[in-house]
């Protein structure tokens, strides 16, 4: 079989970006961490945005989106461009805003490794999500380049969203992937992996490299971004 993970299978939970699930066997594993890779522009807002309101339009229970970098109401703003009215759903409590940005510029660099975690832990006991996101972890790459460095608060990011219950992605920009063929430690703690990747001719691929609890379709496939947010073209061949 395509992709077989070993490990047992898991529920599964819609994705909200059409054309995914099939990738996936059905939807993300339930209560599993899963990372979306990609370059600045390739959609990773955008598709975290659609699995956000697929759980919060779709009456799961709260939607979170923990915000490392923008502000609360940029980020709604945005959305509605794709048809996503998260300040209605926020109203009706099915969707939270966590702005992150505070922690995320700590008085200094090392009250972030504790304030990060804890802002994140806190707002998982207060909101109970079904569904999380985080993004982005960028801005911790580029202050800790070493991995020695960014391991601690790594390990401290994926604990706490591991420990949540939820189903979480974490948004992470593509040139963490890989350093100088060096693996980042985001990448072994993740279930799962969806690498996006934008061509020099303005081609998109989205390519599921492993997802712990699914029987998943490997192969590179190509996706677009329109008025409607990010769509996966699961039977189509992607040509280079």
């Amino acid at each position: 079989m395509l992709g077989a993970e070993k490990s047992e299978a898991a529920p599964l939970l819609h994705s909200g970006i059409p054309g995914l699930d099939q990738l996936l066997g059905g939807g993300f594993p339930k209560g599993r961490v899963i990372l979306l890779l990609g370059e600045p522009g390739s959609g990773k807002t955008c598709m975290s945005s659609q699995f956000l309101f697929a759980g919060a339009f779709g009456g799961e229970g709260v939607s979170l989106f923990i915000g490392m970098n923008q502000p609360k109401a940029r980020f709604i703003e945005d959305t509605k461009g794709f048809g996503i009215d998260f300040a209605t759903l926020e109203e009706g409590g099915k969707f939270a805003y966590v702005d992150a940005l505070n922690a995320r510029r700590g008085p200094d660099l090392n009250s972030m490794d504790f304030d990060l975690p804890g802002t994140i832990k806190e707002s998982i006991q207060k909101y109970a999500p079904k569904r999380v996101v985080l993004d982005s972890t960028s801005d911790l790459i580029f202050r800790y380049p070493k991995t020695e460095e960014r391991l601690p608060v790594i390990l401290g990011l994926m604990e706490t969203l591991q420990s949540s219950g939820a189903t979480c992605l974490l948004t992470v920009e593509h040139l963490s992937r890989g350093v100088g063929g060096e693996i980042q430690p985001e990448e072994f703690l993740a279930d799962g992996i969806v690498l996006l990747k934008t061509g020099d001719r303005g081609t998109r691929s989205l390519q599921v490299l492993k997802m712990r609890g699914a029987k998943i379709d490997p192969k590179p496939k190509p996706y677009g971004i329109d008025e409607n947010g990010v769509e996966v073209y699961a039977n189509e061949e992607f040509l280079t």
